[in-house]
C-alpha cells in the first residue's frame, strides 16, 4: 500500500501532466502554423505506415522543405552540413587548405589565384592549371563542390593533386600538407604613382576590419594624398564587418546603419565606436556587383558626407540574415531583417515587394568600348587559354612590351580558328534582314544594297581588335604578369595605373576643388 508521500507525488505528476496537455492543446489550438505542423506530422506518419506503394521518406520531406523555402526571398535557403561546416570554419577568418581558388571548367578545376604564402604557391601551382584528381579520385563532372570540399582539411594533413598544366603540355603529381589559410579580404592594397592608397577589398568576412585596419596603418605611414577604395564585385558579407570597417574613416558616434525586423530584437541602430585611422579625402568605387554589406559600409561614407562614390549603381541589397543551427546538423539561413541608412532610406522598404534598386554613384563611371566585342573576349577562358598557347614566347616578354603592335593580331588569329568571330548587332540584323528578303522573293536593289550595308558592317566588326587594343592589352598584361609574377604584381603594374574607373577616381581625389564640389552636390542633394 502506498504511503502519503507516494501518494502526493503521484497526485502532482497528474497533475503536471493535466496542465501540460491542457496547455499544448490550446497552444496548438491557438497558434495556427504549430497545428498545421502537427496535421503535417500525422499526414507524414500515415503515409509511411499504410501507403501501399513504395516512396524515400527522406526525399518526401526534402521536397516539403524546399516547396517551403522556395515562399521565401532568394537569400534565405537551408545550409547543408558541410556547406555550414564552411561557414563556420570561415567565421573564425581562417581554413585549413592549400592556398588557392578554383573554378569549375568541364571535368577538371582551373585554378584562378594562387595565395601568394600558401603552400599551393610554395608548390608551384600556377593560375591556369587544371587539377584532374585529387587523392586519386577524379574530378566529378556533374557536382565539381565534392572535389573543391576535398581540397580544403584539417592543418598538417596531406593531399594529393593530379595537375595538368597545358603550358608544358604534361600532368603533374604534387603531395602538398595543408595549412593554416589566412582569409584575403584585402587582396591588395598599395600605393599609385600620383601619391594616393588603393585598397582593394573583396568581401566583408569575417576578419575583413583587421585587415582594412592593417593596410591603412601600412599606407598612412607612407603618408597619401587620398584613399581609393575598391569594392567592384564585392559581394559583403558580416553585418558587423561593415559597421566596424565605416569606422576605420568615420567619427566615432557615427551612425552607419539601422535595421528593422519584426521583433524589437531585430530593430536597432549601429553607430561608430572608434577614432577615426584618417581624414583623408577617400573615393569608395562601386558597380552593379557591389552588394549587402559593401553596401552598408558605402552608404555609410556616403551618406556621412566623408567620402565621393564612383562607379555604377550597386546591386540593392537590403536585407539581414541570420543563421540558425538545426537538429541533425546544417544550418537555416533566413532573412530577419531590412536595413535602412542614417537619411531613412531602405534599399528594400518595408511593406513592399522585394526589389533592388541600389545605390546610386556620385560620378557615373561609363565602361568605354564596344560591350558585345568585349562580353566576346572575356566569355569563357580565351585569354586564359590563348596566352596558355603563346607563353613560350609571352614569358619572354618584357612587362611593358608593346602588346598591340605584335600580340593582339595574333589573338585575332587565334579567336578565329576557334570559331569566335565578332558579330555586332547590326551585322546580326542586316544578315537577318537580307536573308528574309531573299526567302520573300524581295526585290534586287533592295537586296543588294542590304548586302552591302552588311558587308560595310562586317568590315567594321573585324576592326574591333584595333578599336579595342587599349581594352586587349590590359587584359593580355594582367594575366601574363600574375602568371608570372604573382597578383599583387598584377595589380602594381597593371590593374592601379592602366584602369579607366581607377583613373578617373584619381583625377577627382588630385583636384581637391572638384573633390570638395563633389561631396557638397551630395550633401545639398541629401538635406534637399
Amino acid at each position: 500500500m502506498p504511503d502519503r508521500k507516494e501518494v502526493i507525488v503521484g497526485f502532482i505528476s497528474a497533475a503536471v501532466i493535466f496542465i501540460t496537455l491542457f496547455i499544448t492543446g490550446v497552444t496548438i489550438k491557438n497558434d495556427p502554423l504549430l497545428h498545421q505542423a502537427m496535421t503535417f506530422g500525422i499526414l507524414a506518419r500515415q503515409i509511411s505506415s499504410v501507403y501501399p506503394f513504395p516512396i524515400e521518406q527522406t526525399g518526401m520531406f526534402d521536397r516539403a522543405e524546399q516547396s517551403m523555402m522556395d515562399l521565401l526571398d532568394p537569400f534565405s535557403f537551408r545550409m547543408a552540413g558541410r556547406e555550414f561546416d564552411n561557414l563556420l570554419e570561415e567565421s573564425t577568418g581562417e581554413y585549413g587548405g592549400i592556398g588557392i581558388s578554383v573554378i569549375a571548367r568541364d571535368t577538371v578545376l582551373m585554378i584562378m589565384s594562387v595565395h601568394e604564402e600558401g603552400p599551393g604557391y610554395a608548390a608551384g601551382l600556377k593560375t591556369g592549371d587544371f587539377i584532374i584528381a585529387i587523392d586519386g579520385h577524379p574530378v566529378a563532372r556533374d557536382n565539381p563542390s565534392v572535389a573543391i570540399n576535398a581540397i580544403r582539411g584539417k592543418p598538417g594533413t596531406t593531399l594529393q593533386l593530379t595537375v595538368y598544366r597545358p603550358m608544358l603540355n604534361d600532368t603533374l603529381p604534387l603531395r602538398l600538407t595543408r595549412e593554416i589559410i589566412k582569409l584575403e579580404h584585402v587582396i591588395y592594397a598599395g600605393m599609385t604613382a600620383d601619391s594616393l592608397a588603393y585598397i582593394r577589398m573583396a568581401d566583408f568576412e569575417a576578419g575583413a576590419t583587421e585587415q582594412l585596419k592593417e593596410a591603412v596603418a601600412e599606407l598612412e605611414a607612407k603618408q597619401p594624398l587620398g584613399y581609393i577604395i575598391d569594392l567592384g564585385g564585392n559581394p559583403g558579407g558580416y553585418l558587423d564587418e561593415a559597421i566596424t570597417a565605416a569606422g576605420v574613416f568615420l567619427d566615432r558616434g557615427t551612425l552607419v546603419v539601422g535595421t528593422r525586423g519584426r521583433s524589437r530584437w531585430d530593430s536597432r541602430t549601429y553607430e561608430t565606436t572608434s577614432r577615426p585611422l584618417t581624414d583623408k579625402p577617400l573615393v569608395i568605387m562601386t558597380d552593379r556587383g557591389t552588394a549587402s554589406a559593401a553596401e552598408i559600409f558605402s552608404g555609410a561614407i556616403h551618406g556621412a558626407g566623408r567620402g565621393v562614390v564612383v562607379g555604377d549603381t550597386t546591386f540593392g541589397k537590403g536585407l539581414v540574415q541570420t543563421i540558425i543551427g538545426l537538429p541533425r546538423h546544417g544550418a537555416l539561413r533566413l532573412t530577419t531583417a531590412r536595413y535602412y541608412f542614417a537619411d531613412g532610406r531602405f534599399l528594400n522598404p518595408p511593406d513592399s515587394a522585394l526589389t533592388f534598386t541600389g545605390l546610386a554613384p556620385d560620378v557615373v563611371f561609363q565602361e568605354p568600348g564596344e560591350a558585345t566585342f568585349r562580353g566576346m573576349i572575356l566569355s569563357g577562358f580565351l585569354l586564359y587559354d590563348f596566352i596558355e598557347s603563346q607563353w613560350e614566347m609571352l614569358r619572354q616578354l618584357p612587362d611593358d612590351f608593346d602588346f598591340p603592335g605584335t600580340v593582339v593580331p595574333i589573338l585575332r588569329q587565334y579567336a578565329e580558328s576557334r570559331g569566335l568571330i565578332y558579330r555586332s548587332r547590326m551585322t546580326a540584323v542586316l544578315d537577318e534582314t537580307v536573308q528574309q528578303q531573299r526567302l520573300d522573293q524581295g526585290a534586287k536593289e533592295i537586296i543588294a544594297a542590304l548586302d552591302r550595308l552588311r558587308q560595310i558592317s562586317a568590315a567594321f566588326d573585324r576592326a574591333a581588335y584595333d578599336r579595342e587594343r587599349d581594352f586587349l592589352t590590359f587584359y593580355l598584361r594582367r594575366v601574363t604578369i600574375e602568371r608570372k609574377s604573382g597578383r599583387s604584381a598584377a595589380y602594381r603594374q597593371v590593374i592601379v595605373p592602366s584602369r579607366p574607373d581607377i583613373r578617373q577616381a584619381t583625377e577627382i581625389l588630385l583636384v581637391p576643388g572638384h573633390y570638395r564640389q563633389i561631396l557638397q552636390g551630395a550633401l545639398a542633394q541629401k538635406h534637399s
